[in-house]
């Protein structure tokens, strides 16, 4: 993990001036860039066989605590510069027992791929997004996606510190453009309908194992797909791949 952290500071240290500049020009609230979102590793991570990395999309409200207060005394996620505190509440999130009682279709699915992967399976999860930078709202911006893209490209040294045995996008076509710019180009092949197997071109990742599908509040609200039969899908395919 110091790994990792040296690698955020150092990130930091070029991004800050850039992040707090353009958040100044800003006189929208839902036009600010929130804290970048930064993962902590377990610390005993290296001691399974299947090391499991899911992603999500963006979060818009990530890190409050990191924030300041707008004029109504709510406390909102903009960028503060808190790499220390926002890997706290990641930790605290993932590990501590947050992510059980947050509400929501992603983690009533993340929860539920957890609960269901075998027991047998020696394997361990990690909880990474694609879009690093997100806005105090809905989607992402391309303003902030030009400065993540410049001066925040973390999400390969993610991976190969974490060094997993298999990937699981949580993020649907509309992301592909995020995942080709910050991993690398890719073809893929559709398993069942609304989930795809990735392959990347890139020799170093060619072993990876490596499934997309929509996020969880499309499969939830969209009614031509059937949610119960992609996450079981998922599922069967992380016990199958552990289990090789």
């Amino acid at each position: 993990m110091d790994e990792l952290l040296e690698i955020y500071k150092e990130k930091f240290r070029i991004l800050d001036p850039v992040l707090k500049e353009y958040n100044e020009k800003q006189k929208s609230i839902g036009l600010k860039a929130t804290n970048p979102f930064c993962i902590k590793l377990p610390d005993n991570f290296k001691s399974f066989k299947n090391r499991i990395m899911v992603f999500g999309q963006e979060t818009n409200t990530w890190c409050n605590e990191c924030g300041d207060l707008s004029k109504n005394n709510k406390v909102r996620s903009i960028y503060s510069n808190s790499l220390e505190k926002s890997l706290e509440i990641y930790d605290g999130f993932f590990f501590g027992g947050g992510r059980q009682k947050y509400g929501g279709p992603f983690w009533n699915e993340f929860n539920r791929i957890i609960k269901n992967v075998s027991n047998e399976s020696d394997a361990v999860f990690s909880w990474n997004n694609i879009v690093k930078i997100g806005r105090i709202g809905k989607g992402n911006l391309d303003k902030i996606n030009n400065i993540n893209r410049d001066y925040f490209q973390v999400i390969k040294s993610e991976i190969n510190i974490f060094s997993p045995s298999m990937l699981v996008f949580f993020t649907g076509p509309n992301y592909d453009r995020f995942i080709k710019e910050y991993i690398g180009e890719f073809e893929q092949k559709e398993l069942i309908s609304n989930v795809w197997e990735i392959h990347f071109k890139d020799e170093k990742y060619k072993d990876l194992k490596v499934i997309k599908t929509y996020h969880p509040n499309h499969l939830y609200f969209n009614k031509k797909i059937k949610q119960r039969e992609v996450i079981k899908k998922i599922i069967s395919e992380i016990n199958v791949h552990c289990k090789n």
